[in-house]
């Protein structure tokens, strides 16, 4: 175990200097060590202890590494593939945010390492008992062993303890691993359609970023008592501290059945209107199983992000039209409500803030705060307000985004229309962190994963031929899938065909023909002739001898060719079919038009576009 220590300690020391450059400006050392001794170290001594243990009670090395073998497996099998506690092997982390540094993956790391050492500690304890002494064989070693109280007391204990921590782990929801929608909308509909109105709503919320909980109170004032028994609901990891009613306590029962990542909690009121009902609650916010890997709720020195029930409880019985809000934070974290940044603080003189806020709704709403910055600019029909992480500000400056953005809702506003969610003048584009999933458009607002402008993002070669070309693609997902209207994804008919294709358009208009021929329309050809020379491609047959591994591979490899090359192709082929480009715009519009009237729609497919164009599949194969 101390040469494992050592072992880490090197492999840390030697990738370090790779990893500074490969990252650059994102680089964090501390960041870094942290991963290889939450995760490595601890694998390197649970796998000891195992081994170990299992080769005390058997003594046969060859039986140890089988039964080893097998345990390994468990871990890398499917069974274990949806619980993130049964890998001890191998933890999965779903994505680090470069923006916005989150340690919610390291707490859950150390904490499963910490579940899995008490288990291994404890076999490794129990093996002790099955120590071969006096020429005993198993039964009688153990026998013997048993005599030393301390081994298997030590040995419950630790395993015990494991247990205990296994089923109280605060971080994954217990419940299903699908969302139960039906269930939110029974929720809804069976309390909010008959709920009294709440004169008053205050909600106050304190954060402790190193612990990574959350301490609030929630104040309403009831116009009317909703008689019988009365129903909240609020994420599954907070506790409900004490609960009051015109200043007398009231009873309540938490029923603890995961729904969603949230519990819901009974409770009755006196006859007594217009009294103030106060909840105080707080603890480790937990995150739904059905949310894994993406991490909905996160409370860190770096980045907090709650929504709903993650924040404050939700009266079923009670809706309030305004609230207001009181949360305390460290000096240099911006917070926002939907998107919307406070600035109405007081100073608190200790590194922390209090800011203020009147909520204009009192239900579904993100609470956001990190290193934020606000650009503000405007063009042509627009007033934007650009908000993301500080971290990327010299990348903002390097690649000119701002402009890119006016380019591209100029462009497309022009070509296609505007979306609906755009509204009116003033709109906000707001990054996320990538530890949440996708993004979302509401009136007057888009956010989007900051993996837009990753170094990675940025030099994918699928993209974009350079780095404003490749942000130009992801801001046209305003239009076409993200945010805007989706695609039915057969693998060849995808927004990403339609979003490389508009990239192109752009491209050309700003650069010139010979431009977007040579670095566009050549490169697609280049690809999609490689993809019909392909051995297996041309010879199907051939393809199922092989094994599912490079089936895959060129499976995906296919997928890449036909949405960023073949389909754009494609569409090239339709424009010039359709008699040029403002035929082409004019079918895309519509379309586009079409689809704003029809939000319910989940994809728009191939087969409608080619009803709009009033071609067959046939017209738009490639030579």
């Amino acid at each position: 175990m101390t040469i494992s220590a050592a072992v880490t300690l090197l492999c840390a020391l030697a990738y370090i200097p790779f990893t500074a450059a490969k990252l650059e400006y994102l680089f964090d050392a501390g960041f870094c060590f942290m991963n290889f001794f939450v995760f490595m170290l601890p694998t390197w001594w649970i796998s000891i202890l195992f081994a170990d243990g299992l080769y005390r009670i058997t003594r046969r090395v060859e039986l140890s590494a089988v039964l080893y073998a097998a345990l390994a497996y468990m871990s890398y099998s499917r069974f274990a593939e949806r619980n993130y506690f049964m890998q001890w092997l191998n933890p999965k982390i779903g994505a680090y945010s470069d923006g916005f540094p989150d340690i919610w993956f390291l707490r859950l790391g150390a904490y499963t390492r910490l579940v899995w050492l008490c288990i291994a500690a404890g076999a490794w304890a129990f093996s002790l008992i099955c120590r071969r002494k006096y020429q005993k064989g198993l039964a009688g070693s153990f026998a013997r062993g048993l005599k030393k109280v301390y081994l298997p007391v030590s040995a419950a204990a630790l395993a015990v303890t494991g247990a205990i921590l296994w089923n109280v782990q605060p971080f994954i929801g217990h419940g299903s691993e699908e969302f139960d929608l039906e269930n939110e909308y029974e929720y809804i509909e069976k309390y909010m359609n008959t709920a009294e109105p709440i004169t008053k709503a205050d909600y106050s919320l304190k954060f402790d970023p190193v612990l990574g909980t959350l301490s609030g109170k929630a104040e309403f004032q009831l116009t009317k008592v909703v008689k019988g028994e009365n129903i909240l609901r609020l994420n599954a990891g907070y506790k409900i501290k004490s609960m009051t009613y015109g200043g007398e306590p009231v009873s309540f029962r938490t029923v603890k059945e995961d729904i969603n990542g949230q519990y819901d909690t009974y409770f009755e009121l006196p006859d007594k209107n217009g009294e103030n009902l106060i909840i105080e609650y707080g603890g480790y916010p937990t995150d739904a199983r059905c949310y894994i890997p993406s991490v909905k709720t996160s409370i860190g020195s770096d980045y907090i992000f709650l929504q709903n029930t993650d924040r404050s409880p939700m009266l079923a019985n009670y809706i309030s039209t305004k609230a207001n809000l009181e949360v305390t934070l460290p000096v240099d974290l911006t917070p926002f409500i939907s998107c919307k940044q406070l600035t109405d603080f007081t100073d608190n003189g200790d590194g922390t803030r209090t800011y203020r806020a009147v909520l204009d709704v009192d239900y579904i709403y993100n609470f956001i705060a990190g290193h934020y910055v606000t650009d503000k600019f405007s063009s042509n029909d627009y007033d934007f307000r650009f908000i993301y992480g500080d971290i990327y500000r010299s990348v903002v400056e390097e690649f000119d985004v701002r402009q890119s953005i006016c380019d591209v809702f100029n462009y497309c506003t022009e070509h296609y229309g505007k979306p609906s969610y755009i509204g009116g003048g003033s709109f906000t584009l707001f990054q996320l962190s990538s530890t949440t999933s996708g993004g979302y458009a509401a009136e007057g607002t888009s956010t989007w994963l900051e993996g837009a402008i990753s170094p990675n993002t940025l030099s994918d070669p699928n993209k974009g031929t350079n780095a404003t070309e490749t942000f130009l693609h992801e801001m046209i997902h305003q239009w076409w899938g993200g945010v805007g209207m989706w695609c039915e994804d057969d693998g060849l008919w995808s927004a990403e065909g339609l979003t490389v294709y508009t990239t192109y358009r752009i491209v050309k208009e700003k650069y010139g023909e010979l431009y977007a021929k040579q670095y566009y329309v050549d490169n697609w050809k280049k690809y999609v002739e490689e993809q019909n020379r392909n051995f297996y491609n041309r010879h199907p047959e051939y393809l199922e001898k092989l094994p599912e591994r490079y089936r895959e591979r060129l499976s995906g490899l296919n997928k890449i060719v036909n949405q960023y090359r073949r389909m754009p192709l494609m569409l090239l082929k339709a424009e010039d079919l359709l008699g040029g480009e403002e035929q082409m715009d004019a079918v895309l519009k519509q379309i586009f038009s079409d689809y704003n009237e029809k939000r319910d729609q989940y994809g728009f497919t191939y087969k409608e576009f080619l009803d709009y164009c009033g071609l067959t599949e046939e017209d738009l194969k490639l030579d």
